[in-house]
């Protein structure tokens, strides 16, 4: 919210709406001369905390935070020459928050919001041929679908009978909101159908499960290519060839990627890659949708020890941006863009979704301002509510919608 659009309501009018919006009678607008407010909110998600202190003007203002998991803690912002102070907070644990307010030792105000645990997203990573009886690797990675902060629990990956044959801890990459596991599993003959299952060790994450990767449990192979099990049109991925331990050289070697669409074989995909500790890797990004074939060669580097292996694999579309929707009470689902009218000092209650099922924050700029989910309109002008969404990580990219309402000033009693 921009200082110099946000006016300051004298008082709480009484709730009369133009334009598509009906009465929100069980809301809690803003009221008063002064007070505290901000949305409900997301873990790891920044969000901005207003206090209203008028006549305050160069004093500070302490902001109270109190959850019954994260216990209380307190920041401060100075108050500007408007009368209003502005402070960023990262929730950092849902549930239920107690926020309150002081300028000058007085107490402004309180709100009380719903904060929302960060979703998470899980893969499998697996060779595509592994070999009975004989020790291999999984890796595990569990993604944050957005914010700043990085999963932290335990993986346990369970078989077609859902028995957990393997399991393991994740611990954090060198990229924000990833973790990862490597996870020794030994196959057993017959056919293996695998998921991972993220189980989070603070309540802040999510839990998620993994598409099902299915290795195929064959004899001895010199090079198996381990890739994820969905590919999207445009986004980079890391294509990885897994030597057999049997077929691994103390002299190391190296491995090579190409592509094979409709029938044209040999794309290159990066050149020629160095092996570590029994794995060579390059990222690659889709040009095109449908199936096709990653083709590998691995020589070791007295050409002693070689082998060649292929994949066929679908790459599926772009994400496409994950579907806002924004319904007020007591009325239709808006679309983006003007939504209609209402008078200084009027609220409405916001029911935030989008088609992926995660959380959905909202923001305002303008004469307005969110409390938990009910937007106050506190002067003439634009208010604009910003809703963003995280996606799901996958299929669905992160979006954002802006909705618009035209607040005209109050009539003078």
């Amino acid at each position: 919210m921009r200082t110099s659009r946000l006016l300051a309501a004298s008082a709480a009018l009484v709730l009369t709406m133009t334009g598509v919006f009906a009465p929100a009678s069980h809301s809690a607008p803003i009221s008063g001369r002064d007070w505290v407010a901000t949305p409900n909110g997301l873990v790891g998600v920044q969000q901005m905390v207003i206090v209203r202190a008028s006549g305050q003007a160069g004093a500070m203002a302490v902001v109270t935070f109190q959850n019954t998991s994260a216990g209380t803690n307190a920041g401060q912002a100075a108050v500007n020459s408007q009368g209003f102070a502005y402070l960023p907070w990262q929730p950092g644990a849902p549930g239920a928050w107690d926020i309150s307010a002081k300028v000058g030792g007085s107490a402004v105000g309180t709100a009380s919001i719903v904060v929302a645990a960060m979703p998470t997203t899980t893969r499998l990573l697996s060779a595509i041929q592994v070999r009975a009886l004989q020790a291999a690797t999984l890796v595990a990675q569990v993604r944050a679908v957005g914010g700043e902060i990085t999963p932290s629990g335990t993986i346990a990956v369970r078989n077609q009978s859902n028995a957990i044959v393997a399991s393991g801890t994740l611990s954090s990459t060198t990229t924000p909101g990833l973790a990862s596991a490597n996870i020794a599993w030994t196959p057993s003959p017959g056919s293996a159908i695998l998921t991972a299952t993220y189980t989070p060790d603070t309540n802040s994450f999510g839990t998620s499960t993994s598409p099902i990767a299915t290795p195929t449990v064959t004899g001895g192979v010199a090079v198996s290519l381990r890739l994820p099990q969905v590919s999207y049109l445009g986004v980079t991925e890391t294509i990885e060839a897994v030597i057999q331990p049997t077929f691994q050289s103390p002299l190391g070697g190296s491995v090579a990627f190409s592509l094979e669409i409709d029938g044209f074989p040999f794309f290159p995909m990066g050149g020629s890659r160095g092996i570590s500790n029994g794995v060579g890797s390059t990222t690659w990004t889709p040009t095109q949708i449908g199936p096709q074939t990653v083709i590998v060669q691995y020589a070791s580097a007295n050409f002693a020890i070689n082998g060649t292996n292929r994949q066929i694999f679908n790459v599926q579309p772009a994400p496409t941006p994950d579907r806002i929707t924004i319904t007020p009470a007591g009325a239709s689902a808006w679309g983006p863009g003007v939504v209609g009218t209402l008078t200084a000092g009027n609220s409405v209650a916001l029911t935030p979704a989008a088609l992926s099922g995660n959380p959905v924050p909202l923001s305002t700029d303008g004469p307005c301002v969110i409390s938990a989910g009910v937007v106050t309109v506190l002067g003439p002008g634009t208010c604009v509510i910003a809703a963003t969404s995280l996606g799901n990580g996958g299929s669905l990219a992160a979006s954002s919608a802006n909705y618009l309402i035209n607040v005209q000033a109050a009539k003078k009693k």
